[in-house]
């Protein structure tokens, strides 16, 4: 674990950047909070839902590296790759040994601090259930999430430039996760398109059972629905790390 100790070191040296993190995180919230807070004002029982659920909704997010997908891409449009296919450790753990750092930094740095300012919100009116298949869902996102975002770094070897792509995935996940809004709240089509994707199990599944308006009686099918996606997403990584090993011998001799 070289690299997660390394990557945290560094991700706790500057603290400027700390200090804008922790100050963006509570504000964005904050401004969240706001937009409920007027849209739901006749409606004091949504408006303690959509506080309790907005505030989790952020902390879950911290769980879920995104970066991977740059730190393959760029690996893979520098021709770095090539040189790291020759190291002891494959390129895949040792991304996510970096990005696993920078969620436990993100987690310390602005988790807690979120969790502190908003206690009195998170207290208020609190009922939560079901805190170990919450905690295994969060778990069972985060592969789901890196999986994801793995196969659209390794995907540059075929788009090049991923940064569009990756904006895109952003906004399509945060939409029909339920990373920003309820999926009970979403029109009919795009709630259906939602329960029809994987990106519900990241946000919208573990929220549902942390607040207790989750479909108990089918807990064990979507627990292995996850898993189902998380096989997929390792077949197609391990299809498109194949690729990339075959392509990078065929450039590089």
């Amino acid at each position: 674990m070289h690299f997660f100790r390394i990557t945290l070191k560094n991700s706790m040296v500057y603290r400027w950047p700390i200090l804008l993190s922790i100050a963006s995180s509570v504000l964005y919230i904050a401004i969240s909070l706001m937009l409920w807070r007027f849209l739901y004002r006749e409606t004091p029982d949504m408006v303690s839902y959509m506080t309790k659920y907005t505030i989790v909704s952020n902390i879950i997010g911290m769980f879920y590296a995104r970066g991977i997908a740059g730190r393959i891409g760029g690996k893979v449009s520098s021709g770095a790759f090539v040189t790291d296919l020759i190291r002891p450790i494959n390129i895949f753990s040792m991304s996510w040994q970096m990005e696993l750092a920078g969620i436990c930094s993100s987690f310390l740095l602005s988790g807690l601090p979120i969790i502190l300012v908003y206690s009195p919100f998170l207290i208020m009116n609190s009922g939560y259930y079901n805190f170990p298949a919450v905690l295994l869902a969060i778990i069972l996102g985060h592969v789901l999430f890196l999986l994801i975002y793995a196969l659209l770094g390794f995907s540059a070897f075929i788009l090049i430039e991923i940064w569009p792509f990756g904006r895109l995935l952003d906004d399509t996940i945060r939409l029909l996760a339920g990373g920003f809004i309820p999926l009970a709240i979403l029109p009919s089509f795009l709630r259906t398109l939602a329960y029809a994707m994987p990106f519900r199990f990241l946000y919208s599944f573990p929220l549902e059972l942390l607040f207790g308006t989750a479909d108990m009686s089918n807990l064990f099918e979507n627990f292995v629905l996850i898993m189902v996606w998380i096989c997929v997403f390792a077949i197609l990584n391990i299809v498109m790390y194949r690729f990339a090993l075959k392509k990078a011998v065929v450039q590089g001799g």
